[in-house]
């Protein structure tokens, strides 16, 4: 009996539910103009900075940035995955959702449910063996400093030193031997009939998904038997590579904490979380796999990997970057300086230790400079060239220039190296990796121009591309952020842009309510403002208040600003006498008008190239 969603469904449910109306049940709205506003549910704040758009079915933070539609609201509010949004939202729109009917289905549903059931059986057997009297497991988290209140938190337990316990547990129970193995708790004898428990004389750690349901388990082995650390076998409810220990609490501190910590292991889990730290979650002994960062993601872009220090885990923490910066994170790694892993820190130096610990956490590129530092030794000549060479093939996987140019100044620094050899050294002897492209003539019949009209672009200036548009967004924002931060810093703008002749219709919209604003006072009145525009060029305001301007020398970022939007503006228009010219070259017999029609375009294009090549 599986749920049987599809998008008209979906679509349906969106329709019939009122996010206004849903909205209000958390938080305390207000009329705002054409939306609605309130306190964020999501992140502490004193002004209200959380809009609703009844027209659009949206909402939108301008403080923290979350936003969504109403499935991603009740998502996070009642810290439901999709499926079970839709249906809460769906019994209350008086929308059926159907069953599915197909007896393979209706099989699979309850085989799920049994495995469910049996796991949450298993569950209490072992938390039971656990606390009913003095043993092997109690003595060993007693050593590890765990409290009663935290065992009852995460249903801690013990498999005791027996062959068969949970087996006649659960056959007593009246479940039958092959749904037992189908749950993961038993194996077959090899050579005689029947079958032995998977767990014995281990600490049991259930794994429970973000329902609440039992899915699997991890046990730790108290003696020596190995492996030290034993999960449960995949099955139809457990895949260790899709889930993560510690989500179904760790996401109910997730309103109050943007970051979510990854350990390694379940104590390490259970120690902070004792300790006030609860938004961590262990990987289940497995590297960080795409399904577990699209799960964290799901939560947090914040995520913090804290594995151990020692080769394996500084192993694990790369790939950890790697896969978490994939699915879009803004990924760190702390790197332990007061103990081996977080269970010992916490443990033995306190919370606060750990957090200080947490603060120093580095990003992918750092960390990865800190462990090739630690391999080559800097006060030889050999050991910095080493270091410098190897820092050069992780800075050319970096993207963005000024990345580039801040990690260059970093490592020539510390390795006593100057800039322009590390350059050399990343690029060649191109030391900006970008080859001289030598252009075409556009115009075939050279004869019809002069000498100086012919194009050659000696400037070598390229044709307009995506990056020149963003950059000139980017541009105009910045203009914008100048316009708001204050009256003397727009008449300052008004001064060198007179006509506040924006391309972006969003930012055309912004500044003439600012310029109207200040017609009547000397600040900004931002909610005012906000209740003039709808709820995605609110968030366009809001990335517009987020970029960054040097209060120091605001009159050279203007002029940057507007040299950025310059060169966009005559790059477009080198682009469009481009494309006339290669359009009049098609024709092969050219009227006296059309030669003179190139000539024209000609000296435009040269007037172009010699602006451009001085900004």
């Amino acid at each position: 009996m599986g749920i049987n969603l599809h998008e008209g469904l979906i679509e349906e449910i969106r329709n019939r539910s009122d996010i206004v109306e849903a909205v209000s049940k958390y938080v305390n709205l207000k009329k705002a103009g054409s939306n609605y506003k309130g306190l964020c549910p999501f992140h502490h704040e004193k002004t209200p900075s959380f809009i609703v758009s009844e027209e659009k079915q949206l909402y939108h933070c301008f403080g923290c940035g979350e936003g969504g539609d109403i499935i991603n609201f009740i998502m996070k509010m009642e810290n439901l995955d999709f499926i079970d949004a839709v249906t809460t939202l769906g019994e209350k729109a008086g929308i059926r959702i159907e069953e599915a009917s197909s007896k393979e289905e209706k099989k699979e549903f309850e085989n799920r449910n049994r495995i469910y059931e049996m796991n949450r059986e298993a569950a209490l057997f072992f938390y039971s063996n656990l606390i009913k009297k003095e043993n092997k497991g109690l003595e060993y988290l007693k050593e590890r400093k765990v409290d009663l209140s935290t065992i009852k938190k995460f249903g801690l337990g013990y498999a005791e030193n027996q062959w068969e316990a949970l087996n006649n547990y659960l056959l007593k129970k009246g479940y039958t031997q092959e749904m037992i193995l189908s749950a993961g708790l038993v194996l077959k004898r090899n050579q005689k009939d029947g079958c032995y428990d998977r767990f014995r004389n281990r600490i049991i750690f259930p794994i429970i998904n973000t329902t609440g349901k039992v899915i699997g388990f991890g046990g730790r082995a108290l003696g020596d038997e190995q492996p030290k650390y034993l999960n449960s076998p995949e099955t139809s409810v457990f895949n260790k590579g899709r889930n993560l220990y510690g989500l179904n609490t760790a996401k109910k501190v997730l309103g109050k904490e943007k970051r979510m910590i990854v350990v390694e292991g379940y104590m390490d889990v259970i120690s902070l979380s004792q300790r006030g730290i609860s938004n961590v979650v262990a990987s289940l002994g497995t590297a960080l796999t795409k399904e577990q960062a699209a799960l964290l993601k799901r939560y947090t872009d914040e995520v913090y990997i804290a594995y151990d220090g020692d080769s394996a885990g500084q192993a694990a923490a790369l790939r950890g970057l790697e896969v978490l910066g994939e699915a879009g994170c803004d990924v760190k790694v702390v790197i332990f300086t007061q103990g081996k892993d977080p269970d010992e820190i916490i443990t033995k130096k306190g919370k606060k230790v750990f957090l200080d610990e947490l603060e120093g956490a580095l990003s992918l590129i750092d960390y990865k400079i800190t462990l090739v530092k630690k391999e080559n030794d800097l006060t030889t000549i050999e050991g910095r060239i080493k270091f410098v060479k190897a820092i050069a093939e992780i800075i050319k996987q970096l993207k963005s220039p000024v990345e580039v140019d801040a990690y260059i100044k970093k490592i020539s620094i510390e390795a006593q190296i100057s800039e322009d050899a590390i350059k050399t050294e990343i690029y060649g002897n191109n030391r900006y990796n970008q080859p001289v492209k030598m252009h075409k003539p556009i115009v075939s019949g050279e004869k019809h121009r002069s000498k100086f009209e012919r194009h050659t672009n000696k400037y070598n200036i390229e044709s307009i591309q995506p990056t020149e548009k963003l950059g000139y967004l980017e541009a105009e924002r910045g203009i914008l952020k100048l316009m708001l931060m204050n009256k003397q810093y727009f008449n300052n703008v008004v001064s060198t842009f007179p006509e506040l002749n924006f391309t972006d219709p969003v930012h055309k919209k912004i500044a003439k309510l600012v310029a109207r604003a200040y017609e009547d006072m000397d600040v900004i009145d931002m909610d005012s403002l906000m209740n003039q525009l709808d709820i995605n060029e609110i968030t366009i305001l809001h990335n517009i208040k987020k970029v960054i301007i040097p209060e120091d020398n605001t009159q050279k970022a203007l002029i940057d600003f507007m040299n950025q939007i310059q060169k966009f503006d005559l790059m477009k228009r080198k682009k469009d006498i481009e494309t006339e010219l290669k359009e009049m070259e098609k024709k092969e017999n050219k009227s006296q008008m059309e030669i003179a029609r190139i000539r024209e375009l000609c000296i435009q294009l040269e007037k172009i190239l010699k602006e451009l090549k001085h900004l």
